[in-house]
């Protein structure tokens, strides 16, 4: 099922103001997305759908000067403010763009952060695009929210259905909600997932298929 590329777009036109604020108890897990991927100084690393460039800080830390960083979004309220937290930095390019289209012309990405990217997990075009611009090898890390599992009924079906209403504003694509990993974890080896928190979050890695990779 695609997602709603224009909805998607006036719906973080409209929560853009207060996005990190209301997104704070996610931090924990966008940093150790970060970490999980690795990063030495001197990698390219591919921010996907950055919005306000939360992740930027930790892993300009990691890469260092002489790494680079691609991000990209199609929020540009949320870009703007992604934007103003690199300052101008000539390793950093920040990109407004969707994810079936996004031309990475700065590099071949050697790590790759999925980073509350939901929709653009359930894009089959997305992913192709995306992983099939970056390095050999790439390292892949995402995290996001999840469904709870059958097992847990009675009680997933409360917390299912607060986490389907609390997401509207973020995702227009259900798909998968309960495995959002899946389309992902087929171009992935060493692929791993775990759930984090009270069992609504996760974080998966992996390493891309060489398969994965355009002919280019």
């Amino acid at each position: 099922m695609p997602s709603d590329h224009e909805k998607s777009v006036s719906d973080y036109r409209a929560i853009a103001p207060g996005y990190d604020r209301r997104t704070r108890l996610t931090e924990a897990l966008r940093f150790e997305a970060v970490a999980a991927l690795g990063l030495r100084p001197g990698d390219t690393v591919l921010d996907v759908a950055c919005g306000t460039g939360f992740c930027f800080p930790p892993i300009l830390e990691r890469i260092g000067a002489q790494g680079r960083l691609i991000a990209f979004d199609s929020s540009p309220e949320l870009l703007a403010q992604a934007r103003a937290r690199v300052d101008g930095r000539s390793n950093v390019f920040v990109l407004e763009a969707c994810a079936e289209r996004a031309d990475l012309k700065q590099g071949k990405p050697g790590a790759i952060l999925f980073s509350y990217a939901h929709d653009i997990l359930q894009s089959e075009a997305a992913l192709d695009n995306l992983l099939g611009q970056a390095a050999r090898g790439a390292r892949v890390a995402a995290c996001g929210s999840v469904l709870w599992p059958a097992w847990a009924f009675p009680l997933s079906f409360p917390v299912n259905a607060w986490l389907r209403a609390r997401h509207r504003s973020y995702i227009t694509n259900f798909e998968n909600f309960d495995r959002p990993w899946a389309k992902l974890a087929p171009r992935l080896e060493r692929f791993s997932v775990a759930r984090r928190g009270p069992g609504w979050r996760y974080l998966a890695t992996g390493r891309l298929l060489s398969s994965q990779r355009s002919a280019a």
